[in-house]
Parts: C-alpha cells; sequence; structure tokens
C-alpha cells in the first residue's frame, strides 16, 4: 500500500493556495465533485477523440483535485465523516468511468471487466466486514489498491502509446490491465483472509 507520507509533501505544496480556496468560501466536497466532473469530461474526450496521450493529461489534471480536496479538508479543519464519504464515492465513479470508456475505445472489454469488478470487491470486501465488527483503515494494508492500480495503470497507458511493441499480439496496455485485474482479485483473497481473522477474534 502506498503511504500516507505524500499528504505532508502536498499538504507544504498545496497549503496556501487551499486556505485561499477556504476563505474564498469553497469546501472539499465542492472539490471531491468538481472533481468528478473533470474525471468524467476526460472519459468523454477520450471516446470522441481516441487520443491516449491528452485523456493521460487529463487524467493527471484530474487527480489533483482528488489531492487538493484532502489538503483542503486537513488544512481548512473542514475533515467530515460524510466528506469521506463523499470522496471515497467519487473516487469509484471515477475509477469505472474510466475503465469502461478505455474498454469502449480500446475493445478490451475481458480484461476491463475483471478488473472493474476486483476493484469494487476491493472497496466492498472492507465496508462488509466492518458491517460484522470495528475494522480500522490501519489494519488494511493491502497488495493493489487505488492507489497502487491507478500508478499502474497511468504507466501502463504512457508505455503503451511510446513503446508500440505487441507482445503475443497485444500492447503493452492490454496486459496492464490484464495484470491489475489479476492483482486486484488477489487482494481481494488478502482482504477475505484477513476479514475472516479479524471477525473471528472479535466476537
Amino acid at each position: 500500500m502506498i503511504g500516507s507520507g505524500y499528504k505532508s509533501f502536498f499538504d507544504r505544496l498545496l497549503g496556501q493556495a487551499a486556505k485561499k480556496a477556504v476563505d474564498a468560501g469553497l469546501r472539499p466536497n465542492h472539490i471531491t465533485l468538481l472533481g468528478l466532473g473533470a474525471g468524467a469530461f476526460a472519459c468523454l474526450f477520450l471516446i470522441l477523440t481516441k487520443n491516449f496521450l491528452v485523456f493521460f493529461l487529463l487524467i493527471l489534471l484530474t487527480g489533483l483535485f482528488d489531492v487538493f480536496d484532502g489538503v483542503m479538508a486537513r488544512l481548512g479543519n473542514q475533515a467530515t465523516r460524510f466528506g469521506s464519504y463523499l470522496d471515497a464515492m467519487c473516487d469509484r465513479y471515477f475509477e469505472a468511468l474510466v475503465l469502461l470508456s478505455v474498454a469502449y475505445v480500446t475493445g478490451y472489454w475481458f480484461p476491463t471487466f475483471v478488473l472493474l469488478a476486483g476493484a469494487l470487491l476491493t472497496s466492498y470486501a472492507k465496508a462488509r466486514a466492518a458491517m460484522e465488527s470495528p475494522v480500522s483503515n490501519t489494519e488494511w494494508p493491502d497488495f493493489l489498491e487505488r492507489g497502487e492500480r491507478s500508478v499502474i495503470f497511468l504507466a501502463g497507458l504512457l508505455l503503451s502509446q511510446v513503446i508500440p511493441q505487441k507482445i503475443f499480439g497485444q500492447d503493452l496496455f492490454y496486459w496492464t490491465l490484464l495484470l491489475l485485474a489479476i492483482g486486484t482479485h488477489a487482494t481481494v483473497i488478502q482482504r477475505i483472509f484477513r476479514a475472516r481473522k479479524i471477525i473471528s477474534s472479535r466476537k
């Protein structure tokens, strides 16, 4: 799991801008929703143009919204439980939109569908365990969470555009999706075993 040390880095980098946004009356939830809208635009752009390089850049820019709302929440003393919930829900919608738009353009429906199912089940495995027994975020340092998936996805997307060679008839992006699909389900299995241990020990 990617560590939380990056948060302090972005707090320093974007702190002043976040404080100005708070002073202007913006709230982290506003930025979260704007980020989802920007992500939907990026996906629509890909569908209409099939330009993966520009799509890559748009996704990177969209990621700034996801970072900025967290900085605002922390430094503006505006962190709320609903804000965390909304952020997580928007993240799921964004990930689904990205994967579906990619599948539509590339035709890689099978690995993308398996990846999307694994990504959603990774989140659900933790949420469902919490319905049976109290759990903490620190108890779930899993193999392939959203941060890792995003980094690998973007790296594979970019490399497939600059390295056109194919492996067994498929480009690097196809194999990236397949690797992520396998990895997400390995993470789901890891979480099932962890949930069993936690639930059994906290009757």
